[in-house]
């Protein structure tokens, strides 16, 4: 846990915001160095947001423009914005051209003009990063071989594609495959191949690319869960909610405010039938060898498989094995769980062995099934936070939330943590929101969990509730009976 006395932290919420500069494509005339302009006091809010699911980061600046600043400079969307920004001790957004990397102007929202002051402009700048823009200006059409993590550090550093000098952070796979990019813009060249890595120490593999201020990250999301293919990966971060626990001015405590959630939201705590059609409980795959002519049918069952793989809650740092997010119970009279009913998703899947002769395709019916499950998984139990903002966060961390039972306590009786929504979550996306009018620094974070802290009781017998049978009727019968009039008698 930081220590937040020795960060020039006063309360939760305050923020270090060193530069916001547009820098013009242009120069002055007579200078080498291109037009610069600073717009800190013209800004009136920063966003910024970085995903596991997305490629880069993204953001935009509300301003309120009295000097007409988009005709002066002008705003054209070839535009460098520098960034820089923290929480006061602690690591945090560096996009500043001296040493860190810029990011690129790529739009403006509609203009509003103030009713009360006609020189008064108020709008949004969007930028993203850098390597966005050179990925919108070229296309890849080559093949690749060796370990996949090479050819998606080519494709990023290479200057014919994404240019990026950023930190590069990668988990070794197994894959020594050989690969044709259909002529793909670089980000979805490096999503295509991103589906075919195959984790060297974890067995769901399926690979995500995404940016945070510290760089690019090419890795698995049981890496993120899990440290050294062995234990549970700790947590980074612990919040709590408490009702009233958001003081005004200034705090006592402000390590427990940092730690306190201001608003929660679950985003999708239940939808079962969704999951069953998306095949997160079950699939069934059949997978075509066009060189060998044959099909093999392999079936999953989430149930019989979750103690193989990493989950977001953990038995003391070991592999899960009962915590499911859907309780383990007989579906009716089938005798089956709902995760033995493996047509409810059906998948197809073409794989020609030994293709680029000594090269194996990567296409595994093992992994296949279970990483589409595991995605699945993390759109079941959904969790919104707003809280101050850390700037220590970033997206793929683990973080603790710690949910009291929403239920009346006895007299003499201890608060109770939710034994199911409480826990250990992941961090999908990150929205860092710096209010400069309330001089508030915000987050919203995106967070998700494939597992419960508590496992869910088990139902032994058949959970059949006995309901009379109906029978088979045809329509004309009961039209004759209601021409006979013995239907309408009653009435």
């Amino acid at each position: 846990m930081a220590d937040y006395s020795k960060n020039n932290i006063t309360q939760a919420g305050d923020y270090k915001l060193d530069t916001i500069e547009l820098i013009s494509y242009r120069r002055h005339a007579g200078e080498s160095k291109p037009y610069r302009m600073d717009i800190k006091s013209i800004t009136l809010n920063v966003e910024l947001t970085e995903d596991i699911f997305t490629n880069t980061i993204v953001g935009a600046i509300t301003v309120y423009d009295t000097q007409d600043v988009r005709t002066v400079l002008p705003i054209t969307g070839l535009e460098k914005l520098n960034l820089k920004f923290n929480t006061p001790g602690l690591n945090g957004v560096n996009a500043v051209e001296q040493d860190g990397h810029p990011f690129q102007v790529y739009k403006i929202s509609e203009v509003r003009v103030d009713a009360n002051n006609p020189r008064g402009q108020l709008y949004k700048i969007f930028f993203c990063s850098q390597e966005m823009y050179f990925s919108s200006l070229t296309r890849i059409s080559r093949a690749y071989k060796g370990p996949i993590e090479d050819a998606v550090e080519d494709i990023l550093r290479n200057k014919n594609y994404l240019n990026s000098k950023k930190q590069f952070y990668f988990e070794p796979s197994r894959n020594n495959s050989k690969f044709v990019i259909p002529n793909l813009r670089p980000f979805g060249a490096i999503n295509f191949l991103s589906k075919y890595g195959l984790s060297g120490a974890y067995k769901n593999s399926g690979y995500l690319f995404y940016e945070t201020p510290d760089g690019y990250h090419f890795r698995t999301i049981e890496s993120m869960l899990a440290m050294g293919g062995a234990k549970a990966r700790p947590a980074k971060f612990k919040f709590q909610y408490q009702v009233g626990n958001v003081r005004e001015g200034e705090t006592k405590d402000v390590a427990n405010d940092m730690r306190n959630v201001i608003k929660y939201d679950f985003v999708k705590p239940v939808d079962t039938l969704r999951q069953i059609r998306e095949g997160a409980y079950s699939t069934k795959l059949i997978r075509h060898d066009a060189f060998n002519k044959t099909f093999i049918t392999t079936d999953y069952d989430y149930a019989d498989s979750f103690g193989d793989y990493f989950h977001t809650e953990h038995d003391e740092g070991d592999k899960s094995k009962d915590k499911f997010v859907l309780p383990y119970a007989n579906y009716e009279d089938t005798n089956k769980d709902i995760s033995q009913n493996y047509m409810s998703k059906l998948m197809v899947a073409t794989q020609t062995s030994k293709k680029h002769n000594d090269y194996e395709s990567p296409l595994k019916s093992e992994t296949v099934q279970p990483q589409y499950s595991q995605r699945q998984q993390l759109q079941n139990i959904n969790l919104k936070l707003l809280v101050f903002g850390n700037s220590l966060i970033k997206a793929g961390d683990i973080i603790t939330f710690d949910l009291p039972l929403m239920r009346p306590l006895g007299e003499g009786k201890r608060q109770e943590s939710n034994p199911y929504y409480a826990g250990r979550y992941l961090v999908m996306s990150i929205k860092h929101i710096i209010n400069i009018q309330a001089a508030r620094y915000e987050m919203i974070l995106n967070c998700a969990k494939d597992a419960v802290r508590t496992p869910f009781a088990v139902e032994l017998e058949n959970n059949t509730i006995d309901a009379p049978q109906g029978g088979i009727n045809s329509i004309y019968d009961t039209d004759n009976q209601i021409l006979s009039g013995d239907i309408l008698e009653g009435l």
